[in-house]
């Protein structure tokens, strides 16, 4: 977190204009330009800089001001869009779940089949499509040719299905690929082949045994995708104007506002540690041979 907050402070001051050009325009004077800077310690080092930043954070848990918005804290803008993008990166992980889970079973349990060529065709087809692609061609068929949904906003729950679709279909993908391949590896193992062979059915050594020693892959990708989707919802959210730290992150680098820059910087990095943690800790609660492994160790 520490190095991500360094690099995100460096690579802010390396943009070619400043604050005071958004506050004051390009043809200020000097002398509005320098108190601008100074209100704001940008005519300090940089290194002087970076100590105030941290001394604000660790000693008195400040973020600082917003420099565009004025008045407003870093803290207050983060808490009140932060929900917003965790609505959405919900919806798309359960839209991901919903479809991807079920599409890497089917193709896994008729493996070889055209229900698997059909459905890993469409898996590799969203997982070749970005979401600044996906996204308009949604909008141009979904609201604009059909009218079926709004184009964009969020004002109600049926603005958030292009946005939903959009961010998860990516992972959808991602949870087909590693489900369809987990399970298939753990059919192929010597108790369920020597069980299959004695008589026990496809689908009931598919749902008795398989699916639950096969969640262990799934799981990770369930839990990075997760902190990709918190944090990685940027275009998605500017494309369709949904008011979340996405869309305020691009606003703020536009309007070269540092604090909320580094701020959102500070919880994105936060969210990736959090959301690893709590990872690995699931995998003790999943698979007991995680705990049998650490039994053994200490």
């Amino acid at each position: 977190m520490f190095f991500i907050l360094l690099v995100v402070f460096a690579a802010v001051r390396l943009a070619p204009s400043s604050p005071a050009d958004i506050l004051l325009g390009q043809h200020a004077n000097a002398a509005a330009r320098a108190a601008i800077n100074h209100q704001f310690h940008l005519d300090e080092p940089l290194p002087i800089q970076f100590w105030l930043y941290l001394k604000g954070i660790f000693l008195h848990g400040n973020l600082g001001e917003s420099y565009i918005q004025r008045g407003q804290s870093v803290t207050s803008l983060i808490a009140g869009q932060f929900p917003v993008t965790v609505q959405l990166a919900v919806q798309a992980m359960l839209f991901a779940i919903a479809l991807g889970l079920p599409l890497g079973i089917a193709a896994a349990y008729y493996q070889n089949t055209w229900i698997d060529r059909v459905a890993m065709a469409f898996v590799v087809a969203l997982t070749s499509i970005p979401s600044f692609v996906l996204g308009p061609i949604l909008v141009l068929v979904l609201a604009i040719q059909f009218h079926l949904l709004p184009v964009a906003g969020w004002d109600s729950p049926v603005y958030t299905i292009l946005p939903t679709v959009t961010l998860g279909a990516r992972t959808a993908a991602q949870l087909a690929r590693f489900q369809r391949a987990a399970l298939l590896d753990v059919l192929g193992q010597d108790y369920l082949r020597t069980a299959l062979a004695k008589g026990l059915s496809r689908s009931r050594a598919l749902w008795k045994h398989a699916i639950r020693n096969a969640s262990l892959p799934v799981l990770t990708v369930l839990g990075v995708n997760f902190g990709n989707l918190l944090t990685g919802s940027f275009v998605v959210e500017t494309l369709f104007h949904v008011p979340g730290i996405g869309y305020q992150s691009i606003q703020s680098i536009n309007n070269r506002d540092y604090p909320v820059i580094q701020g959102v910087a500070l919880l994105v990095a936060a969210i990736y540690v959090v959301v690893n943690l709590v990872t690995d800790l699931l995998y003790r609660a999943v698979d007991p041979r995680v705990r049998d492994i650490e039994s053994m160790q200490s």
